[in-house]
């Protein structure tokens, strides 16, 4: 009985590494998708909406790209390899909010310039030309 016991701890043990290393040998692709990436900076400055609108965000799902520009819903489609990115036939609805306009339109355009990304401290690093084109936090 003891035998089978230790047995049984070693296999566990065993397994939760096997995961934990196939994670960090995806270069953290897996908990890239199907996570909601809020925007914390846009072209290195802090994006900060006015009270009560909510902030922007993105998210990887199969691959789709849907999200929130500050007033529009977003959708496209994207691929990734390795930490290379990129995203094409960017959409969005066709709400116009005076204010958030162009930190929307700010959004869309730099979604066309993303070659790459980084992952920093938690944060994803949209990058472009080997630049940060900007910075989300998974919520």
């Amino acid at each position: 009985m003891k035998h089978a016991a230790l047995a049984l701890l070693l296999f566990v043990t065993l397994s939760a590494n096997k995961c934990k290393n196939d994670a960090a040998t995806t270069g953290g692709a897996t908990s890239l998708r199907d996570t909601k990436w809020v925007f914390e900076s846009l072209g290195g400055e802090a994006l900060k909406m006015p009270d009560g609108r909510e902030q922007p965000w993105l998210q990887l799902a199969g691959d789709q790209l849907t999200g929130f520009g500050g007033c529009n819903k977003l959708m496209g489609s994207y691929k990734m390899d390795g930490t290379k990115l990129s995203f094409s036939g960017i959409g969005s609805t066709k709400m116009y909010c005076e204010g958030i306009q162009p930190t929307e339109t700010a959004i869309t355009s730099m979604l066309g310039q993303v070659d790459g990304y980084t992952m920093d401290g938690g944060l994803l690093k949209l990058m472009g030309g080997g630049n940060e084109l900007a910075a989300l936090k998974a919520q």
